[in-house]
């Protein structure tokens, strides 16, 4: 029923277009200009046409013609492949800007800043009754509309469009307040990373016992791991540097006495202590014996 309405309310608005052309064009160029806007404009209407809502997507179906500009491309297109010259064409309707609507079953134009004028109206008829059928017939119209011969590169264009702008006001519907920044809490994850932190400054600086510092060490999140670390190989440069600094010369041998002994200089060591003690030899004492043979 749909597509009926379709094809009579274009039938309508395209013998308007065309009829100052009768004049000026022969038969042939009449008959290709109106084939190719029934196609082309079928493709644009097609998606928003709609007899249960003939207002859906009315302005969207508004095109505006003006001798000032070119016309909307499924005219424009028209015109290139039929031979047709829009500037002779908009002329012979009038020279003047209007609007054409098409609606289900209307067909009106409006002057700029003036009033609607109907070019042609029909009734309407109602939607029929769902039936049991109503599936079935839905589906074999999409096999119908499937096997049916493809589509011009116009029209393809014209149906790319119109999917490409209603994604665009999909995007705008969804996007339709302005988006305000929310302060950060702060988790719990991180609260136990903060007081880990500082469990482990506390146990580092602190000397007084050695299990405090492992449990630090093995607790602490991996910055505190890192700085640990980071300060371990620091302290280790420092200790090789201290070290490369200590001068010791060899070329010194002299024997300096030290405490009753020696103390000898060799490669750099310290001897302490001297050679062998000297044995101190004892003089015996005259015994009586000895001492009276003595004065005999």
């Amino acid at each position: 029923m749909s597509s009926t309405n379709l094809t009579v309310t274009l039938a309508h608005a395209i013998a308007y277009l065309t009829a100052p052309l009768l004049t000026s064009y022969n038969a042939a160029v009449i008959v290709k200009l109106q084939s190719l806007l029934d196609a082309n404009l079928t493709a644009l209407y097609a998606p928003t046409w709609s007899v249960k809502d003939p207002l859906r997507g009315s302005t969207r179906r508004c095109l505006v013609l003006s001798p000032e500009c070119l016309p909307p491309r499924p005219i424009y297109q028209a015109c290139v492949s039929a031979g047709v010259q829009w500037f002779d064409w908009i002329d012979a309707l009038g020279g003047f800007e209007f609007e054409l609507y098409v609606d289900p079953g209307c067909v009106a134009v409006r002057r700029a800043a003036g009033k609607l004028t109907t070019v042609w109206t029909g009734a309407v008829a109602a939607p029929p009754l769902p039936t049991p059928r109503t599936g079935l017939a839905s589906f074999s119209d999409a096999q119908n509309r499937a096997m049916s011969p493809n589509k011009t590169v116009a029209q393809q264009l014209l149906e790319d469009d119109d999917e490409d702008e209603k994604i665009f006001d999909l995007i705008n519907d969804a996007n339709w307040g302005p988006t305000f920044p929310n302060a950060r809490s702060s988790s719990p994850l991180s609260t136990l990373s903060s007081a880990y932190s500082r469990c482990s400054s506390r146990s580092s600086n602190s000397s007084s016992s050695a299990s405090d510092g492992a449990y630090s060490n093995s607790s602490s999140p991996p910055s505190s791991t890192y700085s640990s670390s980071k300060g371990s190989s620091t302290s280790s440069r420092r200790d090789k540097a201290k070290q490369a600094r200590v001068y010791i010369d060899t070329t010194k041998t002299d024997v300096t006495p030290y405490d009753g002994g020696k103390t000898t200089v060799l490669t750099g060591g310290v001897m302490l202590g001297g050679g062998p003690v000297k044995a101190t030899s004892h003089k015996s004492k005259p015994s009586a014996s000895s001492w009276r043979s003595v004065r005999a």
